[in-house]
């Protein structure tokens, strides 16, 4: 035991020993305090050089309009000679939003565009000259559908009381008066320690969960950061908002009750009841 537990101690060191520190100082890149390149420029636009400065490529920061404070951009490399482009997403566990140059230059070295000899500008070449990532439009159309589903949602008319109830003025009831077309309840903390909302419609099914952070469903093999996973496994952005509620809480005044029942019908689950001819 003594043994196996030594040989651990040994490998974490080991990796220790192996994590690479990027620092940029006055334009200068620094890996492990060894120069490899030079950067300049400020958000959205950074020019990095390699070391005898025979080499540069653009790396432009992009994000979707009125994108929330949760989307990460995506970056566009580009060779400026040849006008020709191409997209990465940010991945590495380093990123910080309060640094981009660097959160960039760690995203080169996760992919050894960038190590202790500087920028490798044939693999950087091959890269931008390759099959392209498809991210811009992927994010663009995804925020088409976005705005799409929130016009519909205005259409609903969405009025949520402090008991959960949730109103809208397509109701299709018995009763004309009564524009109820579900229920959401919120759970804090939820078995995961994080904020949860359940969503049903007027027969009670579950339509939809909502998880503020690192929220788990059986059959879906991601974590569920604020989104709502639906009862036919779709997964859908909602963002948490505690504005409505600044002293002591009432549902009605839940703007992040309402972001999830607007996504959720702009989305097509209009709730109601299988009973009144409804459907989801």
């Amino acid at each position: 035991m003594i043994k196996n537990i030594l040989t651990v101690i040994i490998m974490l060191i080991s990796l220790c020993g192996y994590a690479q520190k990027i620092k940029i100082d006055k334009g200068e890149i620094k890996l492990d305090e060894k120069i490899i390149g030079f950067i300049e420029g400020k958000k959205p636009i950074f020019k990095i050089y390699n070391l005898d400065k025979s080499y540069a490529v653009i790396a432009e920061l992009k994000n979707v309009p009125n994108a929330d404070s949760m989307t990460l951009p995506w970056i566009e490399f580009k060779n400026e000679a040849t006008g020709k482009t191409n997209e990465l997403d940010f991945k590495s566990r380093k990123f910080s939003a309060f640094n981009y140059d660097r959160s960039i230059i760690y995203e080169l070295l996760d992919r050894n565009y960038i190590s202790t000899d500087g920028l490798n500008p044939e693999s950087i070449e091959n890269f931008i000259n390759g099959e392209s990532t498809g991210i811009s439009a992927k994010r663009l159309g995804v925020q088409n559908d976005v705005e799409n589903a929130n016009i519909l949602a205005d259409t609903y008319e969405l009025g949520i009381d402090d008991n959960g109830v949730i109103y809208s003025i397509k109701a299709k009831n018995l009763d004309p008066n009564d524009k109820a077309i579900g229920y959401i309840k919120m759970t804090s903390p939820s078995n995961n320690g994080e904020l949860k909302y359940e969503i049903a419609d007027l027969d009670g099914k579950l339509i939809a969960t909502w998880f503020a952070k690192a929220g788990m469903i059986s059959g879906y093999d991601k974590f569920l950061n604020q989104e709502l996973i639906t009862y036919d496994n779709k997964v859908f952005k909602a963002a948490f908002d505690n504005r409505g509620n600044p002293i002591g809480y009432k549902m009605s005044k839940d703007i992040t009750a309402m972001n999830i029942a607007r996504v959720l019908v702009g989305n097509g689950y209009s709730l109601g009841s299988q009973y009144s001819g409804k459907g989801k």
